[in-house]
Order: structure tokens, then C-alpha cells, then sequence
């Protein structure tokens, strides 16, 4: 009985992963990272791309995100995929402290996906610090990753988050190219399937701001199915108020 006890779990969790591999991965439009001003933001993206079992995607995303002060922030995101049939919300919340010349971000994080295709629920929580300076930062932190279909269910308890970034000019600068690389996304969290991009900024003035990222996640990264692999490209604009 013990033996049937653990094939069915284990046929579970590959179902699960499966279903959750398809889905496209979600598009990342960035921490809001600090940037000499702490403004509220709304921004809006669009997103297309190639995903190697369901074929061409799109999809976008709209975020906001509002300072109570130069410490404390709060912000919320939705992301929909049509073609995926997948759908998310997510709420945050942040602290930054700055020592020295680097900034410090505290964020805990809550996050819903609906793969309605696969009538599949994802609910993750994220509790993650995220080291800056004018030109890299560095986050670390743990998930808790939990799916459901139906009755049946499955959790990751410790899923570690890691990612880095560097840019080619300081943070500050109206403009900005960068590359990237994370298990992670605005509107997921992973294990050891990572992203590899490449980033840019525009300031058109202090109150309007276009963004776009590129990324590939390839096939077989870090041992993870192949099933993974897509490409992406993003654009959007952020307001600033």
C-alpha cells in the first residue's frame, strides 16, 4: 500500500509539473528598481513569443505600484494569457533601507494563477531581499509553490529564488541596456529553470518611461524539461506620478 501511495503521488506531481510546463512563461517587467526617485507607477506591457509545445503566444500584463514613503511600498499586478488560457494576480509588499551605497529590498509576496486549460490552480508565496548599486543587483529568497487540480494537490515547501542583473549604464540614466538572468518572473516562481535576457529603458521625461525585455529560457536548463523552452519579447510603457 505504501508502494501505491507513492507512484500515485509521484504520477501526480509529473502530471502537475506537465501542466504547469506548458503554460508560457510569464513576462517580467521589471522590480520598479530604484532609480534616484521614489514615484507611484502604473505601466502596461505587451507580450509575444514561441513556446516549443503550444506554438506562437501573446499576452500582457498591467502593474501599479504606490510609496507610502522612501521605506515602504505596496504594489499589484494582472497578467493575462489568451492563447494560454492562463490568467494571475499578485499582490506585494516591499521595504528598502539603503547602507552606504547599497540599496536593500525586504519583499513578501502573494501570488494566484488559473491555468484554465488544465483547470489548474498555482498559489505561491515568495519572501525574498534584493541587494543594488548603480550598475548590478543581486536577489535571493524561498517560495512556497503549491498546485491543485480538483481535489488532488501537490506543494513545493522550499523553492530557492535566485537572480542577477547588470546594466550598462547607472540605474540613474535616462537610458539603459542590461542582461539578466533568474528562475524566476513577475507572475511566477520556479526551481532551477532560468531565464537569460536582455533589457532596456527610455526616459522620454520624469513621467513617461518605455521598457522591453527579451528572453530565452532553453530547453533542458539546469536539467529541467525540455518542454520548458520558449522564446519571448516584451514592450510596454511605465507612467510616473
Amino acid at each position: 500500500m505504501k508502494l501505491r501511495g507513492s507512484i500515485q503521488r509521484l504520477l501526480l506531481s509529473m502530471i502537475l509539473s506537465l501542466a504547469a510546463s506548458t503554460a508560457l512563461a510569464q513576462y517580467y517587467s521589471g522590480d520598479h528598481t530604484f532609480d534616484g526617485e521614489h514615484k507611484n507607477e502604473a505601466s502596461a506591457s505587451l507580450t509575444s513569443g514561441k513556446n516549443i509545445l503550444i506554438g506562437p503566444c501573446i499576452g500582457n500584463t498591467v502593474h501599479y505600484k504606490h510609496f507610502f514613503n522612501n521605506h515602504w511600498s505596496v504594489d499589484g499586478g494582472v497578467n493575462m494569457q489568451y492563447s494560454k488560457e492562463l490568467y494571475g494576480v499578485k499582490a506585494k509588499g516591499e521595504y528598502h533601507i539603503q547602507v552606504k551605497s547599497f540599496h536593500i529590498f525586504a519583499s513578501g509576496e502573494f501570488l494566484y494563477n488559473r491555468y484554465v486549460k488544465y483547470k489548474t490552480n498555482e498559489i505561491d508565496g515568495n519572501i525574498s531581499v534584493r541587494f543594488e548599486r548603480g550598475y548590478w543587483d543581486i536577489t535571493l529568497g524561498e517560495s512556497l509553490i503549491n498546485y491543485t487540480i480538483g481535489e488532488s494537490g501537490y506543494t513545493e515547501p522550499a523553492t530557492l529564488t535566485f537572480g542577477a542583473h547588470a546594466t550598462l549604464r547607472p540605474r540613474t540614466n535616462y537610458w539603459n541596456v542590461g542582461l539578466l538572468f533568474r528562475n524566476y518572473d513577475d507572475f511566477y516562481y520556479e526551481n532551477w529553470n532560468i531565464n537569460w535576457g536582455l533589457d532596456f529603458y527610455y526616459k522620454f521625461n520624469p513621467t513617461w518611461k518605455l521598457f522591453g525585455e527579451f528572453n530565452i529560457r532553453p530547453a533542458g536548463s539546469m536539467s529541467q524539461l525540455a518542454s520548458k523552452y520558449e522564446t519571448t519579447g516584451k514592450v510596454g510603457v511605465i507612467y510616473r506620478w
